[in-house]
């Protein structure tokens, strides 16, 4: 959009390329990020009455832009101590004779001697990977930016601390469950709505467990302050992902939700209620629809090892939750035997595994649950971030560069397709990492010139020095 990012205009851009391709009442979900103006185009959507499966769906929030204003809020609170550590790794590297005496310093330590790239204000991973990749070195850092500022006459309060290390330490290992959450939601080759509420328990459990950190208290009470702001009422979608989930189903759901609610104190009681009633209601939508379709029976997949994200899961007296499971499913409906027989379908999280297929096993077993199949399919395939969308849009931006700005269309277009197409053959499409940007902050290893000389073409009489880098 070349003009002004409106709610009235991004539904009009969005409305036109939906009647473009003639699909405005197939639309089941549009995932965007939390700007107000988005919020609103949704409502003009709905006023048009075009919204499929009751509209439960319709609207869905980028997972890793909450996760983003998450750790934003609480990075706002440990600014001080972390601060200190980029004006010394930034001032380090500002000069070469430093970074040369420096790289001395690290020989004498025993450390192979390296650069460190600062972090970006907009990118909360990037302050997460500078601080993950200088925590070896923090000694020799410490002592070689304090023995330079007590040479030039700094106050001692400029001086890097145990206590600014200690923050930073325990700040990665508290920020690897949300940056390992980010990760999983921006996936594009498995099933993301049904992992958010995973990634949910995750974070809250971390929260928990640092809440009472005397360092890291205040960064912890922004950071709850904020996940609450956006999943004190859990959405839909994240539920009804893990319902179909035949690992978890109703039943694993509520045990999830109490297990979040104990560690943030949450209450989700009103809302399990809401969830069975909004899962019977979206499942006699589909039962109306796809009642008298059949399908014929697929070869059952195989079993595998339980990952360690189930442990909870584990726990969870089996006994106790089957009988409560099906006593309150039956009085949910009068109606939905197929749901009610899914539901009260065994539940053991001992049979499953991280290479769990969730898809196949619907294809596999939708002659059993065959109305369930087509809503667990529909469910499945939206996605909870808009991370490889974006993705797709700054792929441009790498390709039509200042070096670069003589393309013709067509050739960008072959070096997009062609790019996709080998990232196809690979399912290396729209990575979820971006591994440049990693290496940005991991492969800066002090690197030596070879110098190499060779004989050029006798008319010019001259000899050319080539500077080979190599890392060492």
């Amino acid at each position: 959009m070349d003009f002004a990012h409106t709610a009235d205009n991004i539904f009009a851009v969005i409305h036109s390329v939906l009647e473009t391709y003639d699909i405005t009442h197939r639309i089941l979900s549009i995932t965007l990020d939390n700007a107000s103006a988005n919020t609103k185009s949704i409502a003009l959507f709905t006023e048009r009455n075009i919204l499929q499966a009751g509209g439960y769906f319709f609207h869905q929030r980028c997972d890793c832009h909450i996760i983003n204003l998450v750790v934003q809020s609480g990075l706002k609170e440990v600014s001080n101590r972390i601060e200190r550590i980029r004006d010394a790794i930034s001032w380090i590297g500002s000069s070469n004779p430093r970074f040369q005496e420096f790289g001395r310093h690290c020989t004498l330590n025993g450390l192979r001697p390296r650069r460190f790239q600062t972090d970006m204000p907009v990118r909360w991973n990037s302050t997460y990977l500078m601080l993950k990749n200088c925590l070896e070195y923090d000694t020799t850092i410490s002592g070689f930016y304090n023995m330079k500022l007590a040479e030039s006459g700094c106050p001692p309060a400029q001086s890097l601390t145990p206590d600014d290390w200690y923050v930073a330490k325990i700040f990665v290992e508290f920020l690897q469950v949300f940056y390992n959450a980010t990760v999983t939601l921006s996936g594009v080759y498995y099933p993301t709505s049904s992992q958010a509420i995973h990634q949910i328990v995750e974070m809250s459990d971390m929260l928990n467990t640092y809440r009472e950190d005397n360092l890291l208290g205040d960064a912890v009470v922004a950071m709850e302050t904020k996940f609450k702001k956006y999943w004190s009422e859990m959405p839909f979608l994240y539920a009804l992902g893990v319902i179909v989930d035949p690992r978890i189903k109703l039943a694993g759901l509520e045990y999830l939700l109490e297990f979040t609610c104990n560690k943030l104190s949450i209450d989700y009681s009103d809302q399990i209620t809401d969830i069975r009633n909004k899962l019977f209601e979206v499942f006699s939508i589909y039962e109306r629809r796809f009642g008298g379709v059949h399908t014929e029976p697929s070869p059952e997949p195989d079993t595998q090892p339980l990952p360690t994200s189930w442990s909870i899961l584990k726990r969870r007296k089996k006994d106790k939750s089957a009988s409560s499971s099906s006593s309150t499913t039956r009085s949910a409906a009068s109606s939905g035997a197929e749901l009610n027989r899914f539901l009260e379908a065994q539940f053991d999280a001992d049979e499953n595994t991280e290479n769990f297929d969730l898809l196949l096993w619907w294809k596999t077993y939708s002659y059993r649950y065959l109305v369930l199949s087509y809503l667990a399919r529909d469910i499945l395939v939206i996605p909870v971030s808009t991370v490889s969308s974006e993705q797709a849009f700054s792929t441009s931006g790498r390709i039509i560069e200042p070096r670069r700005n003589c393309l013709t269309p067509e050739m960008v277009e072959v070096l997009i397709c062609v790019r996709d197409w080998e990232h196809a053959r690979k399912r290396m499409q729209n990575e979820t990492v971006d591994e440049q940007f990693i290496q940005n902050f991991s492969n800066l290893f002090k690197i030596s010139p070879i110098y190499m000389s060779m004989r050029v073409p006798a008319v010019t009489r001259s000899r050319t020095r080539l500077y080979m880098y190599i890392y060492l």
